[in-house]
This record gives structure tokens, C-alpha cells and sequence, in this order.
């Protein structure tokens, strides 16, 4: 009896003991369920990289094809214009000499520096395009191959002649008519803006006339609108023509209205106005 009891003691702690690693987490948790952990170790995560690289600037661009030529590297790695004599009794020789050979080492690194880079660079683009060809021809390849024999006896029977064909473009039969119709449209379009274009320079060869081109003119426009003494167009009854508020305020759009309703001139003028319009569009020009 007490063996029994002793084993039944110990078959009691040894659940207790797994019944309080498992309630130390969840059944939630990935943890719950005891899976076997693989000898190997997880690879390390790669460091997150912060900001943003900017973008790597093109060294032989398309409008600077002459920078693996000679002239440009002679041109980028002048030589010095004068040489300096050396002296024995120069406190800084070793200076001298020291940068002597620093700025010879610069032009030599530049030099060979464009020279391995453009070599690198055609390098890329030729493999670039062979990689692009290879694709390009693989995907013809398969684009344009016989089925597979299987589906080929296993399909299903039809005629040859209700097999699809492929033609690079659908058929179209009013293309010709369409096209003809675009290309009047396009022509008459054409046509209206070399009009617009003539009847502006037309207009501005017109109001040319007036235009104020020297100092002279300018100085006697300015004379004419704002004299030093009385201006005529801005006298009345009551005073002289020293300002332009002597007229009254400026007219509204409803008194300009109003005033062209009413009187005589001002109905005169309009129709001269719609004559002249007419006159230029039948003669297609300004006036």
C-alpha cells in the first residue's frame, strides 16, 4: 500500500508540475503546445535602413557624349601653366613636392576614374539589352508554339478552317473611311489656324501705326495726356482743365447702356461700328 501510494504521489507531482508550465500562458499563445526547437539558429534580420537614398546621377548622359574622349580629360586635367623652379635652400620642397605629386595623382585618378566607369557602363547596357532580347525572343517563342501533344489529341475535333487565325491587328473594313475622315478634319483645322494667324498679323501690321517706338514719341504722348499746363479735354463750364474728375465720374455699364438707347450719336457710332465689322469680313482685313 504505501509503494502504490508513493508512485500515485509521484504520478500527482509530476502532472502538477506540467499543469503549471502550461497555466503559466494562455491557450492563446503560441507557447501553449510544446513544439520541438530546431538545432539551427535563425538567420539574422537585415538593419532597417533609415531616410531615403537619393537618386544616383547619371555620369554620361545623353547630351554629354564626349566625356570618355581624350579632348575632355585633358580638358578636365590641365596641366600646371607655369612651373615653379625648384630650390635647394626652399624650406617647403617637401610641401611642394608633396602636393606635386597629389594634384598628378588626381588627374591620373580622374582619367582612369571616367575611363573604367564608361567601360562599366557599356558593359551594363550590353548585358541590359541581351537580357531584354533573350526575353523578348522566349516570349515569341512561346507565344507562337504548337500545343502539346496531349492537348492536341485530346481536343476537341474542329474543322481547319474554323480554327482561329491570328492576325496582328482585328479586321477594321471602314478604316479607309475613317481615316479619310480624320485627315479633312485635321486639314481644315490647319487651315482655320493659319487664318486665325494671318488675320492676327493683318491686325497687328494695322495697329501698328500708332505704336510708340522712340523716346520722342513716348515724351509727346505724355505731354498730350498730362500737360504741364491746362488740358482742353478736361475743361467745363465752371472750371479749367487741370483734372480729369472735372468730366464727372467715370460712366457705368448701365449709364452706357442707357445713353446709346437714347441718343442719336451714340446709335450712329454703333452702326458705323457694325459697318466697319462688316466691311473687314468681306474684304478680310482691318480697317
Amino acid at each position: 500500500m504505501s509503494l502504490y501510494r508513493g508512485g500515485r504521489t509521484a504520478n500527482v507531482q509530476i502532472r502538477s508540475l506540467t499543469s503549471s508550465s502550461r497555466l503559466r500562458v494562455g491557450p492563446e499563445s503560441p507557447n501553449y503546445i510544446e513544439i520541438p526547437r530546431t538545432l539551427q539558429p535563425n538567420l539574422p534580420s537585415e538593419p532597417r535602413v533609415k531616410g531615403t537614398l537619393p537618386v544616383p546621377r547619371e555620369i554620361f548622359p545623353a547630351r554629354r557624349l564626349d566625356k570618355p574622349s581624350e579632348a575632355y580629360i585633358t580638358a578636365a586635367t590641365p596641366l600646371p601653366v607655369k612651373k615653379e623652379p625648384v630650390l635647394k635652400d626652399d624650406p617647403n620642397i617637401k610641401s611642394n613636392a608633396w602636393k606635386r605629386r597629389m594634384a598628378e595623382k588626381r588627374r591620373q585618378n580622374l582619367s582612369e576614374g571616367l575611363l573604367e566607369l564608361h567601360d562599366r557602363k557599356q558593359r551594363a547596357d550590353r548585358g541590359m539589352t541581351e537580357l531584354s532580347m533573350q526575353k523578348q525572343a522566349r516570349r515569341e517563342r512561346i507565344l507562337h508554339q504548337r500545343p502539346r501533344e496531349d492537348e492536341w489529341l485530346t481536343g476537341a475535333s474542329i474543322v481547319q478552317t474554323m480554327q482561329p487565325v491570328r492576325t496582328p491587328v482585328l479586321p477594321d473594313p471602314d478604316r479607309e473611311e475613317r481615316l479619310a475622315r480624320s485627315r479633312a478634319l485635321v486639314q481644315a483645322k490647319e487651315a482655320e489656324k493659319r487664318a486665325e494667324r494671318r488675320d492676327a498679323l493683318h491686325t497687328l501690321y494695322m495697329n501698328s501705326r500708332n505704336f510708340i517706338t522712340t523716346e520722342k514719341q513716348l515724351e509727346a504722348e505724355i505731354q498730350r495726356v498730362f500737360p504741364d499746363r491746362d488740358n482742353p479735354a478736361w475743361r467745363n463750364d465752371q472750371q479749367s482743365g487741370e483734372n480729369i474728375w472735372n468730366l464727372g465720374v467715370p460712366p457705368t455699364i448701365q449709364t452706357i447702356v442707357n445713353d446709346r438707347r437714347r441718343t442719336e450719336s451714340a446709335r450712329w457710332e454703333m452702326i458705323q461700328g457694325r459697318v466697319k465689322k462688316l466691311v473687314e469680313e468681306i474684304t478680310g482685313g482691318k480697317l
